[in-house]
């Protein structure tokens, strides 16, 4: 029975519970207590404020739309797959809950929570967010896989101070050619003993790479008849660079030795005869030094309006053509070429695309007819020549060429000069569409600086016992000196844009920026969409298989006791 008290002036009701009724642990009763309602308190300037404006018809007119808007989404009608947008009519006592709503309390996706216990229009609300969310984290996700796609490859710098002697970057192949492509004494010679003016015979081209507006056949058939081919053509009229305008060197800071133990004579159908060192050293403090003569006197025909040479700068195993790195190093001067290499390596995530998509070829993709490593130079000197002889039927001299492939002679000379101004006049993407000459994907490069100073004859040299300033003629020779400007280089690396581990670290922050989501929320989806199902199915086919065989044993049972 309840027993009532008054203590002071608030009473206090104790309810005690009958002896079934009693706790098993005694001193773990605990009364219940009913107190009164507290007195009111004194009326604050906020809570008058809240009285005012609650008197206020737009208040009023606010909180009865928000009802009628709150009743209205209640019985708005949803499709079928969006029912479960509709809010519970119990307490989530008396009714089960369903797998959604099992997955929302337990999802660690911002958002899903709202669904259980929530009204119909904040559910409908926070799927519109969360629809939104997914949309944006799709289009993010669009626009970095179309930028993958439109740039494959991406440069990055490894290192800007890599030891040249820890990478074993070798200097590159140092190339002299000639700005005099005929020698004038060799002209003169060869016009008396062949009966030709010493001017139409200057004027051929291919000698000079000039282009003529047409080709004196009466001089061309004149020439035929000697018995002299192209080639000794070549050879007689081209001045003899490491023979005769070499005069000193030295290599590796030693003194002066014999030139023709370090330089070649190569040649080249667009630039003649060159000297060319492809000794290469992996010792950074490698320098060369050359004196050359320039001999004015023996310029029988020149490209340009300048005396002097022109210092070509590429890989040992590439060609020369045109479009080679060059430097115009005139007579009469002291140059000093400064070098800063660039390596350019590549990964092994490169294989995984196609030449074309990543736009370069691996050194095992690509071979070529003529030369043992590909470059970018030999696929189109080779992809040139192949042309000339398709149309020409012949190749120059100085052309990469097939062992049955036969060499142009002067009456082919038209044909080879318009197939140059033809190659000349195509821009490069018709040039890679006709070749498909992509650059290799590891390379060097050479970044070239340079110091130019006048030689003045009128200042003596300084005293010294090395022989390679002897007698310098200030006026007809020059002074060449290529070194590392730096015991460093810079190092590059060509990747993909992105790799499989780039890729989940960018739909990751994506989807966590966006959602919230992670792997542990695709577990619980693949757990609540599969796994769980399963388990409940399988739990019910055994349920089903007991109360089978119970009903099995109950009708036997029955059976046995009738008989």
């Amino acid at each position: 029975m309840p027993i009532a008290k008054k203590l002071g002036s608030q009473p206090i009701y104790l309810i005690n519970f009958e002896n079934y009724l009693r706790p098993k642990r005694p001193h773990k009763i605990t009364p219940l207590q009913c107190f009164d309602k507290p007195a009111k308190k004194p009326e604050t300037k906020c809570f008058k404020l809240q009285k005012t404006l609650q008197r206020w018809k737009l208040v009023r007119w606010w909180r009865t739309a928000h009802i009628k808007l709150s009743k209205n989404v209640e019985q708005m009608p949803l499709p079928r797959f969006l029912n479960f947008l509709r809010a519970r009519n119990d307490d989530g006592l008396c009714k089960s809950k369903t797998g959604f709503e099992i997955y929302c309390e337990m999802s660690s996706i911002h958002g899903f929570h709202v669904f259980v216990g929530a009204k119909t229009w904040q559910r409908v609300l926070w799927w519109l967010l969360i629809c939104v969310a997914i949309l944006l984290s799709l289009l993010v996700l669009i626009m970095s896989y179309g930028m993958s796609a439109e740039t494959p490859t991406r440069s990055y710098i490894e290192s800007m101070m890599q030891p040249l002697s820890a990478n074993r970057l070798p200097l590159p192949a140092i190339t002299i050619c000639g700005l005099n492509r005929i020698s004038k004494q060799q002209l003169s010679i060869r016009a008396n003993k062949w009966s030709v003016p010493v001017q139409m015979l200057q004027q051929l081209p291919w000698l000079s790479r000039r282009s003529s507006p047409g080709i004196n056949q009466t001089l061309i058939k004149q020439l035929s008849d000697q018995n002299e081919t192209w080639s000794q053509l070549l050879e007689q009229l081209s001045p003899q660079i490491c023979e005769q305008q070499l005069i000193g060197c030295k290599w590796l800071g030693w003194n002066p030795q014999s030139c023709k133990q370090l330089m070649t004579t190569v040649w080249s159908y667009t630039e003649g005869r060159c000297c060319s060192l492809r000794q290469t050293s992996d010792n950074p403090a490698t320098s060369l030094t050359l004196r050359l003569a320039t001999k004015i006197e023996d310029y029988g025909s020149t490209a340009t309006a300048a005396t002097g040479f022109q210092v070509l700068l590429h890989e040992a195993h590439t060609s020369i053509d045109a479009a080679t790195q060059r430097v115009l190093v005139p007579s009469g001067t002291e140059v000093h070429l400064m070098l800063k290499p660039y390596s350019t390596h590549a990964t092994a995530y490169l294989d995984s695309l196609e030449p074309n998509t990543r736009g370069c070829y691996l050194s095992n993709e690509r071979s070529l007819f003529s030369f043992p490593a590909y470059s970018q130079d030999n696929c189109l000197a080779e992809c040139h020549s192949e042309r000339v002889y398709h149309i020409c039927g012949c190749v120059h001299p100085h052309m990469p060429k097939r062992s049955h492939w036969t060499l142009c002679q002067l009456a082919q000379l038209q044909c080879l000069q318009q197939q140059g101004e033809c190659t000349l006049q195509k821009s490069w993407d018709q040039l890679q569409s006709l070749c498909n000459c992509l650059p290799p994907c590891q390379f060097n490069r050479y970044e070239v600086h340079t110091d130019v100073a006048a030689l003045d004859a009128s200042q003596a040299a300084p005293p010294t016992n090395d022989a390679l300033y002897n007698n310098l003629n200030a006026s007809d020779e020059l002074l060449l000196h290529i070194y590392c400007d730096s015991l460093n280089a810079e190092q590059l690396r060509l990747d993909v844009f992105e790799n499989w581990l780039s890729f989940i670290g960018t739909f990751g922050g994506i989807t966590g920026l966006f959602m919230g989501c992670s792997f542990v929320s695709v577990f619980e989806l693949i757990f609540f969409v599969c796994v769980r199902p399963t388990c409940n199915w399988l739990t019910r086919q055994q349920i089903r298989y007991r109360l089978r065989r119970r009903r099995r044993r109950q009708l036997a049972a029955a059976a046995a006791k009738g008989n």
